[in-house]
Order: C-alpha cells, then sequence, then structure tokens
C-alpha cells in the first residue's frame, strides 16, 4: 500500500491501468490496496472530460493533498524560516522570525512561536519537520552537532514535542532539500541524482537508486573541504585551497572585500561588481565557479548520477561564472563519460523549510 500512495504522491494523477502496470501489479491487486486510500481520503477519484467514450470510464486515482497539513522549519544561525504545506508540499502558509540567541530553550520558544502562527484551527497539523546544518537525522530526536548554533547532543525533538505537541523529524538542512527534490522538484523520475548547495556553505545531497542516502555517522556528501588548490587560501577550519575557501558566499565576499579593500560590500554588490566587469570581482567569481565545476565533476566521477542539481542562496554567480564553471566541469570529468548534466536551479530561502516539511512528510509515509 505504502508504494502505491508514493507512486501516486510523486507521479500522479495516473489512471489504476498504468499505476498497475508502473508497480508491476496485477489490477485486482491495485484496487485491494487503492480500496482503504480511498476510504480514508488519501485518494480520489478524478473525474474525466470525455464522458462519450464507451463503457465505464477508467477515473484517475489522485492524492487528495488537503488530507494533512505540514509544519517545516528550517534554522539558521541567527533567524528561523517557517512553512505550511499540503501533502503535495504547496507552501500554504510562512512565517519568519529572528533567533534571540542560541540559547536552546529561547529556540524552541520561537519555534513553538512559528507553530503557532502557522497552525490554523481548521488545519490539521500532522507533525513538523525541522532542519538544519548538522549532526541529525530522522528517526533520532538528538541533534548531535550544529556548528552554526554551536550545539552538541540537544534533545531538539522532544523539547518542541513537549511544547507543542505534535510529533517531530529532525533532518539535516541539505538532505530534507534533497527529499523535496526527489519527490517535487527537479529530480523527481530521476533513478539517481545530486543536489549540490551553495551559500554560507557547501552541502551535497545524494538519491542512488532511488533511495535518500544516510551514510556512517548520519553523514553524506561532505564536500566542502575537498582540495581545489593546495596551494589556495585558507577558509575557516583553516584547510588551504578547500572547495570552501574559494566557492562559498562568504569566502567571494571575504576575498573581493580584502582585495579592494571595501569591507562594506555585501555578496550581492560583489556579483554586481563582477557582473559590471569589475576585473578583482570577476576574478574571484571565475575561480569560485571553476571550484564548483571541480566539485560537481569529482562527485559526478564518483556516483555517477543521471543529473546533478545546483542551487542555494549563492548559486547566481554560476550564471557570472557559466564559462568557468563549465571548462573546469569538463577538465575534470573522467575521460571515460561525457560531463554530468547540470541543471541550476535558484530558489528562496523558505525552501529549505519546505524541505524540513516533505522530510517529514516522507518520514511519515516510508519511515526513513
Amino acid at each position: 500500500m505504502r508504494s502505491v500512495f508514493v507512486e501516486l504522491l510523486v507521479h500522479g494523477p495516473m489512471s489504476r491501468a498504468e499505476a498497475a502496470r508502473r508497480l508491476n501489479l496485477s489490477p485486482s491487486a491495485l484496487t485491494k490496496l487503492t480500496k482503504p486510500l480511498l476510504e480514508d481520503g488519501y485518494l480520489v477519484e478524478q473525474p474525466v472530460e470525455n464522458r462519450n467514450a464507451v463503457g465505464r470510464p477508467s477515473l484517475p486515482l489522485s492524492v487528495d493533498a488537503s488530507r494533512a497539513q505540514f509544519i517545516g522549519i528550517k534554522l539558521t544561525a541567527d533567524q528561523l524560516f517557517g512553512v505550511r504545506t499540503d501533502l503535495l508540499a504547496t507552501v500554504r502558509a510562512e512565517t519568519r522570525l529572528s533567533l534571540p540567541n542560541h540559547d536552546v530553550q529561547a529556540v524552541v520558544a520561537q519555534i513553538a512561536t512559528a507553530v503557532r502562527q502557522l497552525s490554523e484551527p481548521d488545519y490539521r497539523i500532522t507533525s513538523i519537520g525541522l532542519s538544519l546544518a548538522g549532526v541529525v537525522s530522522p528517526g533520532d530526536p538528538v541533534v548531535h552537532a550544529s556548528p552554526f548554533l554551536g550545539w552538541r547532543q540537544v534533545p531538539l525533538a522532544d523539547l518542541v514535542r513537549e511544547q507543542t505537541g505534535l510529533p517531530v523529524v529532525l533532518d539535516n538542512d541539505v538532505r530534507a532539500l534533497t527529499a523535496a527534490q526527489q519527490w517535487f522538484g527537479a529530480g523527481v523520475g530521476q533513478r539517481s541524482f545530486t543536489l549540490i548547495t551553495v551559500g554560507a556553505g557547501i552541502g551535497c545531497g545524494l538519491v542512488i537508486n532511488g533511495q535518500l542516502a544516510t551514510g556512517h555517522n548520519r553523514a553524506t556528501g561532505l564536500i566542502g573541504h575537498l582540495v581545489i588548490d593546495g596551494n589556495g587560501p585558507l577558509c575557516e577550519q583553516g584547510h588551504r585551497g578547500c572547495a570552501r575557501s574559494y566557492a562559498t558566499s562568504t569566502a567571494v565576499r571575504r576575498n573581493i572585500r580584502a582585495t579592494l579593500d571595501r569591507p562594506e560590500l555585501t555578496f550581492d554588490d560583489c556579483l554586481t561588481l563582477a557582473r559590471d566587469g569589475n576585473t578583482v570581482a570577476r576574478r574571484v567569481v571565475d575561480d569560485a565557479g571553476r571550484a564548483l565545476g571541480q566539485v560537481v565533476a569529482t562527485v559526478a566521477n564518483l556516483t555517477g548520477p543521471d543529473v546533478v542539481i545546483l542551487s542555494g542562496e549563492a548559486v547566481d554567480m554560476i550564471t557570472i561564472s557559466d564559462t568557468a564553471f563549465h571548462a573546469s566541469l569538463n577538465e575534470h570529468t573522467h575521460w571515460t563519460t561525457d560531463p554530468v548534466p547540470v541543471v541550476i536551479k535558484p530558489f528562496a530561502f523558505n525552501e529549505w523549510a519546505r524541505g524540513a516539511a516533505v522530510a517529514a512528510l516522507q518520514y511519515q509515509v516510508t519511515g526513513e
């Protein structure tokens, strides 16, 4: 029954015959599996337009998006982004709150405030998804480490559940975003794909043979410190010439500010300078593009994805460094293969919160 629901959730609406074919089921088996889902209201039969066909028309099955609501919350070092979504991950409401500090109880209080803002009496909230950068995973209520918040071994899910009375699912922010792309984004229909995010950090989510990967110690895709140039600049962890020292928004801004002696510049200012032809800014942004091209090629060489989705709040710099990015991608792709297709997918920051909601949805449906 679970596989039928997921198939219709991700690929529906579709006829019973098409669903049976895709799942390799007999018509009678499909009818048996969909009956309780129809009775509980999770599936509905869609009306057909052509009523003049001979015989009884086959009514396509679809998921009733209003049957469940999820709250997704993404934590950064200083803000909280929250959304309420329906069963098809469509955002129905959103909010944004500042975090006064990193005290655990203060953050939990802000999360509870966001949940109240996003909840309405007419909507039954099924569960809350919480995502953040760090060592966390679904099924585990503890944030084992979160560098931006300075947390270690914080039982965040239990604390939020006590405040809200709702089930809580924790997930790494990049993994949650990958889940959203797998079921409702550019990863739909792809057996294997990689999501690489670039912003204040560099993250990587992997779907391999249809499965969202979670590795040893709940970690996968730790690519931020891949060495680009052993003689390059230092990152904030003291690593020389790694991807983070070139390609994050922080690194780009720092390198341009320092060289131009203009500490007032924002990241967007730096991109504007590069786009307008400032020699220093363009060189730094091109270096970032080359670093990302090497990162994408390295990940593709190792995992063989059908496509790489490149996203994050700093991904717009690829539009400036497109030539440098693709030259580096071609150079570092293994000689026996073609460069992996790359989809550039900018998004608003609340997409991270939507990913948290999808993580909660996915955990409820699959238990993973």
